[in-house]
Formats: structure tokens, sequence, C-alpha cells
């Protein structure tokens, strides 16, 4: 993959792509596939949606940016079928931020090689390729980077390592991921306010790898919320901080549930 334009020529069925809705008719539409540059596509109406669509300018539209999957292709023809039936909503959200980080890295690194005053190709060779070896995208090894230190551009050239880093610092903010849920808590023990407070405040102890806020909301119910730079280990650390506070009240003789809000 070069900056989100494929080196191969044709994609795979089953693959799921950019495309931007070029134009559209009465029985589909036809959309330019922006990973493969050149390519374009078909999406036949009964691929649009998965129910009965009556007018199909409900549901696309040109200039549209949309994610789908590729059904059939025939580079003898020239002709590849795609379908936005086979993506639910959360694999298109997944698939076009993907692509549109891919664009952003690209952007990162063309400055990067202005700045060094070298060829973008030099730039792509030296720097890119090395890290891709180790990363899936080059977004998140700058993302690594910037949230690891310098041990993650270690392939790199050490003359383009530092001043790159110090770029990436500036221009990259990485994204947090946020959880929450409710602890419900019940004690009709004499010192049940020190219990409850000793409870949360143990519960706290097991924050070690994200940031989490317990704040009293009414009626014997806590928000807890736990925020991490990855979904998993917010998730992780608002179970162990929620378990933990559970097993604090149930030795002091008390009632704790938890509920995980969507």
């Amino acid at each position: 993959n070069y900056w989100g334009v494929q080196l191969t020529e044709w994609p795979e069925v089953g693959e799921i792509v950019v495309i931007r809705v070029t134009k559209v008719l009465n029985y589909g539409a036809f959309a330019d596939l922006l990973e493969y540059e050149g390519l374009q596509g078909f999406i036949h109406i009964s691929q649009v949606a998965s129910r009965w669509v009556k007018n199909i300018r409900n549901y696309v539209k040109p200039n549209q940016i949309r994610a789908a999957q590729v059904i059939h292709v025939e580079p003898a023809k020239h002709q590849v079928d795609l379908s936005l039936t086979k993506l639910s909503k959360e694999q298109e959200r997944l698939k076009i931020e993907e692509w549109e980080q891919s664009k952003r890295a690209r952007k990162l690194l063309e400055v990067f090689a202005k700045q060094q005053k070298i060829p973008f190709d030099k730039a792509w060779k030296e720097i890119a390729e090395p890290l891709l070896e180790n990363y899936e995208t080059l977004m998140d090894a700058f993302q690594d980077a910037v949230f690891e230190g310098s041990k993650v551009l270690k392939p790199v050239p050490e003359k383009y390592a530092k001043p790159l880093l110090k770029m990436l610092k500036k221009s990259i903010e990485i994204p947090k991921k946020r959880v929450k849920g409710v602890i419900k808590i019940k004690s009709y023990q004499p010192d049940a306010l020190i219990s409850i407070k000793k409870a949360l405040l143990t519960g706290l102890k097991e924050a070690k790898d994200a940031e989490v806020d317990i704040i009293y909301a009414g009626s014997g119910k806590y928000l807890v919320t736990s925020v991490a730079y990855d979904y998993k280990t917010a998730e992780r650390t608002l179970q162990a901080v929620s378990k933990r506070v559970i097993e604090e009240m149930q030795k002091a003789k008390g009632e704790a549930s938890f509920e995980k809000l969507e």
C-alpha cells in the first residue's frame, strides 16, 4: 500500500475498499476506487441497501465517500462490482478512518521530506519502508513513536530519527479512548461512609495503565470513567477497578454491583 494507492492493479474479491461515488443512475451507481488509481467500480441497485430501494438517490449521492466490498472482478472487461450491503456501519467507519489516517501520514512525510530537502521517494524508502516492516500502517508507527518515544524509530537512519520525532510530537495528538460504567453500592453498617470511601480509594489503585475518575451520581450510584490510548486498556482497567471496589465492599459487609455503560 503506497499512501492509500495500491501498487497491485486489481482488488481481490471480498476486499473492503474506499470509494467516491461519481455517477448515480436509476439502476445503480459508479464510483472511483480511491486506493486503486484510475479504477472505477459499479454498485448495482440491489447492492445499495439490504431493503427494497425505491429511490437510489436516497442512499447514494455523487461525491459521497463510502466503503464498499468487492464482490466481482473481471479484468478482461475492466469491471469491478461493489456492494454496500455487505458491511456493517462499524466496518465502514473503520475503513474510512484508516484511509484518512493513511492520507494524513503521507502528508506528514511529504512535509518532513521538504524540511530535510530530500525527494519524497527517498523519504519513503529510508523512513516508511523500514517502519512498515514492524507496523501495519505508517500512521500506526508515527502514533507509536509519539507515545513510546525514539525506540520506535530505531529502523530509521539516525540523521532523520530525531527531527522526525520532533515534528511528529508537534503534529500528532494521540486520541484517547473512554469507557464508562456504574457501580451501585449499598451498606447498612454504622461506618458505611468510611467503608465506601475506603473501597473506592482501594479500587483506584488498580488504575495503573489508564486515567480513572469516580463521581457520585446519587442514590448509591458511582459513575466510573476509564480513559486510555486504546479501548482494550481502558476496558481492562474499568473492570479491574470495579471488581476491586466490589470485593472491598463485600469485605465490609456491604453490597456492590457493576454495570457497563454503552
